[in-house]
């Protein structure tokens, strides 16, 4: 049995540089972005207003205008020009331009007095307020043409926004991992269908789908507590797959076919016992470039070991770190757990008094996922986190 880090550590190892495919931006939400993305353009092109209010040229050192300034016309976004007197000539002294916000500073100007501090009367402007700042957003303040305008990752919302405002409808990403999914128990059977006898509904292959959306997910099934079944179908899975993801049938019980069925199909152990609860029987095992995660039964510990060994094993064959989101929460009330020969994830939940447990009855309890922002880790030989200590959240949610 190694530790939850060598495990990580493991998983990590397998980084690589993936093969890339090009694909429509509208496309790219969820993939992995293997490369740094460098900018091509100046963020924002040109100095432009950064509200609405008056564009004017102040002398050195002066803060308000002696005398009222001469209104010219109006600079609409998008457009260069002043609409009004003279559209393509400098703003001179003692002269201003209504400017609306986004629109690019005319020649001449170097402050924008906003339309609240100002008033306007037959053609003339006169200021009520000075500004303490210019109200302008130089060429290239965010960013400059030939930064990085993004690290490897994984690409959300806002990294979408970011490629379309470099003007790319097109970007490069790694080629999504084949993942195919396979539940494993007699017992189980497919929501939607009518439960008999001692049946339970399969959660966890459409927690899994769910929770890895992003890469190329198979669904492939679930099988019956066989082993000629389970070689057969693990076998077609390897010929098909990158990562093999079964969840069921890893534990020492007497149904229990998986670990056999895979060195059968000629998968080599990695590790079969990771010291963390919940998970303790997760296997990793690898048959050449084809990878195998069997996580245990109970959905809890497919949940936790999909977070922390599914998704860095899927990141790293994408040519990315997976970087999990954590927040610093002092605990409302003390987090206390039975047993310490592991570590342990403990569900909870985060409220305006700080982090606080769920109720949890360990990892067949899937309901505790519905109040659970995220998880604290407790060390092995670590029994409690006492009210009012700050820990790190893991967060899911």
């Amino acid at each position: 049995m190694i530790h939850p880090d060598e495990a990580v550590a493991i998983m990590r190892a397998q980084r690589r540089d993936p093969p890339i495919e090009e694909v429509a931006l509208r496309e790219a939400l969820g993939r992995v972005l293997p490369r740094e993305a460098v900018g091509r353009i100046d963020q924002p092109p040109f100095d432009k207003a950064a509200m609405d209010g008056w564009a004017w040229r102040p002398a050195s050192g002066e803060a308000m205008p002696a005398e009222p300034l001469r209104a010219r016309g109006v600079i609409a976004a998008g457009s260069g020009r002043i609409d009004g007197d003279r559209p393509d000539d400098p703003l001179g002294p003692g002269e201003a331009a209504r400017i609306m916000t986004g629109a690019p500073l005319p020649p001449g100007a170097s402050r924008v007095q906003r339309f609240e501090w100002a008033e306007e009367a037959d053609g003339l402007v006169r200021f009520t307020r000075a500004e303490g700042v210019d109200n302008v957003i130089l060429r290239g303040e965010n960013a400059r043409s030939g930064d990085i305008i993004l690290t490897p990752r994984r690409l959300g919302a806002q990294d979408i926004a970011i490629l379309a405002a470099d003007g790319r409808d097109r970007v490069e990403v790694a080629r999504s991992p084949v993942v195919g999914v396979l539940s494993t128990g007699t017992e189980l059977a497919e929501p939607g269908q009518a439960l008999s006898g001692a049946a339970i509904y399969d959660s966890n292959k459409s927690q899994l789908v769910a929770q890895l959306a992003g890469f190329d997910v198979r669904d492939l099934g679930r099988l019956p507590d066989d082993f000629d079944d389970t070689l057969a179908a693990v076998s077609a899975a390897l010929d098909g797959c990158d990562v093999l993801v079964l969840s069921g049938g890893v534990s020492m019980g007497d149904f229990d076919y998986v670990p056999r069925a895979l060195e059968a199909a000629g998968v080599r152990e990695v590790f079969h016992g990771v010291a963390v609860k919940p998970g303790k029987p997760t296997y990793f095992g690898q048959a050449g470039g084809r990878y195998v995660l069997g996580l245990p039964g109970n959905p809890v510990s497919v949940f936790v070991n999909a977070e922390t060994l599914v998704k860095e094993l899927l990141y790293a064959l994408s040519g990315a770190a997976y970087e999990p989101l954590y927040a610093p929460v002092a605990a409302a009330e003390d987090i206390r757990r039975k047993g310490t020969d592991r570590v342990e994830f403990l569900p909870v939940s985060i409220d305006a008094d700080g982090v606080r447990p769920v109720r949890y009855g360990g990892s067949s309890g899937l309901q505790a996922l519905a109040e659970a922002h995220g998880f604290v880790r407790l060390e092995i030989g670590q029994d409690a986190i006492a009210k009012g200590t700050v820990t790190r959240v893991r967060l899911v949610r």
